[in-house]
């Protein structure tokens, strides 16, 4: 009886292991749990930056250009001149809505501020971008309390909808 008991062990952890083999080696499967799958995580070939149907993902949007804005700095750091990076970082605040975006710029604007010693510009940077994130927070708090209102009005303006089926 042990012996069928072992052999028995044996061929699940066998065939276990080669399923988990063959999920691992197929091009796109992730393993990552519903809602990690990052834009750093997608597989090329799988549905990318452009999610299901050619449209970008709330979570991916601006991810290039932040990539753009890394690519500018290591060239501009490169070829010393590293100062020229305040102009490029204001020009992308000037434009972008985004607070991804808008964050990373703040950011790094206030470490290239920071380089020589002018700690002051530094600190301003990142006390304007702090207020602009506390502005976003109350913001979109705002609007998940009237989204939440709204629904509760909803759902007390319709009772009773089930009686008449």
């Amino acid at each position: 009886m042990p012996r069928k008991t072992l052999l028995a062990s044996t061929l699940a952890v066998l065939i276990a292991g080669t399923a988990s083999l063959a999920q691992a080696q197929t091009p796109g499967a992730s393993t990552a749990p519903a809602g990690m799958a990052g834009p750093h995580r997608l597989a090329p070939g799988g549905h990318g930056m452009h999610g299901w149907h050619g449209m970008r993902r709330d979570d991916e949007a601006g991810m290039g250009v932040i990539a753009d804005l890394r690519g500018l700095e290591r060239l501009y750091r490169a070829a010393g001149r590293t100062r020229d990076l305040v102009g490029v970082y204001n020009d992308v605040l000037a434009k972008s809505q985004d607070p991804r975006v808008r964050a990373y710029a703040y950011h790094h604007l206030a470490r290239v501020q920071a380089e020589p010693t002018r700690y002051d510009d530094a600190i301003a940077t990142m006390r304007k971008s702090l207020d602009e994130s506390l502005a976003n927070d109350a913001k979109d708090r705002a609007e998940r309390a009237s989204m939440r209102a709204r629904g509760s009005s909803q759902a007390a303006a319709t009772p009773g909808q089930d009686a008449g089926r």
